[in-house]
């Protein structure tokens, strides 16, 4: 019994296997028709818009943005070489003096509450006079 189960389903892979395969559009024997072109057409704007739609919805829903909000701020840096910079954050009420490279990011300096003043955003010139002189005072300290 079990003999003819195996056969049975056996015969019916076989003829599944060597059946011709469909392919659509195999219809029209020359491949650059306009049957096979629009169908390629379609498939590849659909695709397409597939891919669009997913990465709308992942900037959408994943929080991803270029505005900045919350309690994070860069308020100005400064490029130091070729990689190198220098930014100065406020986070929440404390500012940091990041350096930042393409490998790592080191915190330089954290100043004390109101040491920097909290009127207007630093100007990159402004930046550098600011890092130039609390750079002597550190140093005179």
């Amino acid at each position: 019994m079990l003999r003819l189960l195996y056969s049975l389903l056996l015969s019916l892979f076989m003829s599944a296997a060597l059946a011709a395969p469909t392919v659509i559009g195999s219809e029209s024997v020359d491949p650059l028709s306009t049957a096979n072109l629009t169908q390629w057409t379609v498939g590849l704007l659909f695709v397409l818009l597939l891919i669009i739609a997913a990465a709308w919805l992942a900037r959408r829903f994943s929080g991803f943005s270029v505005a900045q909000a919350g309690q994070l701020k860069v308020l100005s840096g400064v490029s130091l070489g070729g990689r190198e910079k220098a930014l100065l954050i406020r986070a929440g009420k404390q500012h940091i003096l990041l350096g930042v490279s393409p490998g790592q990011v080191i915190n330089l300096h954290t100043f004390a509450e109101g040491e920097i003043e909290q009127s207007a955003p630093v100007s990159a010139s402004g930046f550098q006079a600011s890092l130039q002189k609390m750079m002597t005072q550190q140093a005179a300290k």
